[in-house]
């Protein structure tokens, strides 16, 4: 009996045994699922040998127009039969070189993609707008020997804008040059009485009389200020041609020009905001004369300063000029006028030149 019920008891416990290990061998299986189809969230292993380094986009994005520089391009491993046709395989061959598109990050780089002539970028964008930062113009404006600091201004020095200005007083409503002229329609009697518009005096003698002005038309007062401020030289001259390199006769004929008298007046185009692009323009329609004065390398980008409007009396005023008095004698010949100390003198309105001797003679 007793050896029965060790044989029934041995059973049990074999059965319960392979119970336990059938239940933890079903559990893993439902633990671990069968591993997924290669491309489906593992990588496949590619042999070295298989894999060819090419040039690709480092940055999120290489604008359209930029130049490749070496932190804006990376070394890849990319697989032999994937490879684009025409990608390049060294940093090297795309260094300097000009994004003829935007170019997405790991993208690899063909050579389309990239030019080193900026007139291949005709038709997306010109070479000046290609140099134009954003939310910046680019505006042109003639300058002279002198207004352009005798030709020192190139490409990329910092210049501020000196505008000059001739005011005279207008009547409000008319909007015309003071002083006006009179009218009257006296009583039928009279005779009509016409003439210019004065004040009316009384003389020594107690005689009243009307004083008119001895100059027909109005003597202008001159006011000079610093306008716009610290901005970029894009260009001096005329821009090229977007047809390319010019042809031999074409630079033999620009050096010949080049060692003839440079030309009076030149284009000289300015990055400025739109704003002051309206303000160079309306300083130009009403003929003010434009002088540009160029910044030290080290005040490059140091913002505006507060500069006081220049007048006659703001000159008197700084520099205790006093006013000559009148004598009973004076010089001779007498001075009836000032000579500039240059050979062709200022810029004088818009783009024309002041003659040599300005004249300032009392009382005309």
């Amino acid at each position: 009996m007793r050896g029965g019920r060790m044989l029934i008891i041995v059973g049990v416990l074999v059965l319960l045994g392979a119970a336990v290990i059938g239940g933890i061998m079903l559990m893993r299986g439902r633990a671990e699922p069968p591993p997924p189809p290669p491309g489906e969230g593992t990588e496949v292993y590619i042999p070295p040998e298989d894999l060819t380094e090419i040039v690709v986009a480092a940055q999120s994005v290489i604008p359209l127009g930029t130049r490749i520089t070496r932190d804006a391009v990376k070394m890849d491993g990319w697989p032999k039969d994937a490879v684009p046709d025409g990608a390049l395989t060294s940093i090297e061959e795309a260094l300097g070189r000009i994004a003829r598109e935007d170019i997405p990050l790991d993208t690899p780089i063909v050579g389309v993609m990239l030019t080193e002539r900026l007139p291949d970028l005709a038709a997306t964008s010109s070479d000046a707008a290609l140099r134009i930062p954003e939310g910046m113009v680019a505006y042109a404006l003639p300058v002279g020997r002198y207004s352009s600091v005798a030709w020192a201004l190139q490409p990329g020095d910092h210049v501020d804008v000196l505008v000059s200005m001739l005011l005279v007083d207008i009547d409000e409503e008319f909007q015309t040059v003071l002083p006006n002229a009179i009218g009257c329609t006296p009583a039928e009697e009279e005779e009509r009485c016409i003439g210019l518009y004065g004040r009316m005096e009384v003389l020594p003698t107690g005689q009243a009389v009307l004083i008119v002005p001895g100059e027909q038309t109005q003597r202008p007062r001159l006011v000079t200020q610093l306008t716009v401020q610290d901005v970029v030289v894009l260009h001096l001259g005329d821009w090229p041609s977007a047809q390319g390199a010019l042809s031999d006769e074409a630079e033999e004929a620009a050096a010949e020009e080049g060692t003839s008298e440079r030309e009076k007046t030149e284009p000289l185009t300015l990055i400025v905001t739109p704003q002051d692009a309206m303000v160079l323009k309306y300083a130009e329609e009403i003929g003010a004369s434009i002088d540009l004065i160029l910044r030290s390398a080290q005040d490059r980008d140091k913002g505006t300063v507060t500069t006081e409007s220049v007048t006659l009396q703001y000159v008197f005023d700084r520099f205790s000029i006093e006013l000559p008095p009148k004598l009973p004698y004076g010089i001779t010949p007498p001075a009836q006028s000032l000579r500039h100390n240059s050979e062709e003198g200022r810029l004088g309105t818009g783009s024309e030149r002041l003659p040599e001797e300005v004249i300032m003679i009392e009382g005309q």
